[in-house]
């Protein structure tokens, strides 16, 4: 479900880049910016691992986003959705998870058509493990092979950089790059559909790096003379 309104979004934004780059060269004092990232993050399943259970190192990410920016001030809010996969000896292991973050940015370089922003913020996840056999017979619906899914909620808090240069009109390519530290290190894995926990935790903090590629869309125009009618146009 989540690939197919993320795959909607990134049309949309596609289509909005075109329109964009029609806009003319004012300074853009008020702002925003949607864009769409593909990324990676490292994945930390120590205590999952120490019973046996073999998990992928890193996840890839796919997603899409906005920001909203004032002078040298920048707010951004994205989700993005994360797929790993393991196959190991008999067993298949995958990882699934959606991320929402929301984060404030300081713009410390902003000229030449460069942004560099260091950003805090808070990120929450949605992370799911499901291990099985790969060597089963007979019928999936009437097998008792050995599967199961874990779930797992994590709020974190988001530092980092947010780099982003402007390559065309007002499109823009960027990296945004950082480090997640896990605000629920002690809570335990629940198994999928119940109520049952594992008696497993893991610290889902690591490090994340997100390609962008986006369009700015100006809200607000800076103060310059239009001298066809003489008036100040804001």
């Amino acid at each position: 479900m989540y690939k197919k309104e993320i795959i909607i979004m990134i049309a949309i934004l596609f289509i909005g880049f075109t329109a964009n780059s029609q806009t003319d060269k004012r300074t853009k004092v008020f702002q925003m910016s949607m864009f769409a990232n593909v990324g990676t993050k490292t994945l930390n399943f120590e205590n999952l691992e120490k019973n046996n259970i073999f998990l992928p190192k890193t996840a890839f990410n796919l997603g899409a986003g906005a920001y909203w920016s004032y002078k040298k001030i920048l707010w951004s809010s994205d989700f993005y959705y994360s797929q790993a996969k393991l196959e190991k000896s008999e067993n298949l292991a995958e990882y699934n998870a959606f991320t929402n973050t929301f984060y404030i940015s300081y713009k410390i370089i902003d000229k030449y058509k460069v942004t560099l922003a260091p950003l805090v913020g808070m990120a929450m996840t949605t992370n799911k493990v499901s291990v099985s056999e790969t060597n089963f017979a007979g019928s999936i619906l009437n097998n008792d092979y050995n599967s199961y899914t874990l779930k797992h909620h994590d709020n974190a808090v988001r530092v980092g950089l947010n780099f982003e240069t402007r390559v065309y009109m007002e499109n823009t390519i960027g990296v945004v790059l950082g480090y997640d530290y896990s605000l629920n290190k002690t809570a335990e894995w629940k198994v999928n559909a119940t109520d049952m926990y594992s008696g497993i935790s893991d610290n889902f903090s690591g490090f994340f790096i997100n390609l962008t590629i986006g369009g700015r869309i100006p809200l607000t125009k800076g103060t310059h003379k239009d001298t066809k009618n003489s008036i100040i146009v804001e």
